[in-house]
């Protein structure tokens, strides 16, 4: 007997996500509690420049699904900033996708966390951590932030009535009637073309000063390994400025 899959809405799917600091770099955190380990991106490692140190003997990792195995070659040991708190952790380097850091049930205990997934989801650590730690609820599948919440904010329907009327009053002139009418006149004296189909760039070769080559070519690197840039050919190209 076939069946079909129920829809989700997209509130369903949001995850607890969080920007912080890690190793005075902003990185998107996710907190998992069905992760036994606290897990850095290798990709986001090899960008910061963050310093690995490779294991005397690889540690295997298995998945939920049965069949499904990973091993760890590399940890780092790094801060991270939650609030007006920081915490040295040492993450285990792995090829994970969509985020750069995972913190998972040790990291939940020791900053004694709780989650809450009442309305679109928080998450309150500590007392000893400010209340503004600004976790943000994050699509996964369409790499955009839905909505953003402050931690231990709930808000009742009472909260969203008096916004609204407090945003219709701000913004009269843009919820109010369209107005019949065109707008004022204006004089046109020039143009802007914004798409020209027949301009042609020259090529130019590109120069980097002497004392900076080094740091080019390591920036280069890191770049390419990440896999934020890539190597490629084009007819023409808009000259950049790297900086």
């Amino acid at each position: 007997m076939k069946t079909t899959r129920p829809a989700r809405s997209k509130n369903d799917l949001l995850t607890i996500t969080g920007y912080f600091l890690v190793g005075g770099t902003k990185a998107c955190c996710l907190f998992n509690s069905g992760c036994e380990g606290i897990i850095m991106s290798s990709k986001f490692a090899r960008a910061t420049g963050i310093r690995m140190h490779k294991l005397l003997e690889p540690i295997g990792i298995q998945q939920a699904f049965q069949g499904s195995r990973a091993k760890l070659y590399y940890t780092a040991t790094m801060d991270i900033t939650i609030g007006q708190r920081t915490y040295t952790e040492m993450f285990d380097i792995a090829n994970i996708n969509y985020y750069d850091v995972m913190l998972g049930t040790p990291f939940l205990r020791r900053v004694k966390a709780n989650i809450d997934f009442n309305g679109l989801g928080s998450i309150v650590t500590s007392r000893a951590i400010a209340p503004t730690s600004g976790i943000e609820m994050f699509n996964r599948k369409e790499r955009r932030i839905i909505s953003s919440a402050r931690v231990s904010l709930q808000l009742t329907k009472d909260n969203f009535r008096r916004l609204h009327s407090q945003w219709k009053a701000k913004y009269a002139d843009l919820f109010g009637n369209i107005p019949l009418e065109l707008p004022p006149m204006h004089e046109v004296n020039h143009r802007i073309k914004l798409i020209d189909p027949d301009k042609r760039f020259n090529y130019c070769l590109p120069k980097c000063p002497e004392a900076l080559p080094p740091q080019l070519h390591t920036k280069i690197d890191r770049y390419l390994k990440a896999g934020w840039w890539e190597p490629t050919s084009a007819l023409q190209a808009v000259p950049m400025l790297c900086i």
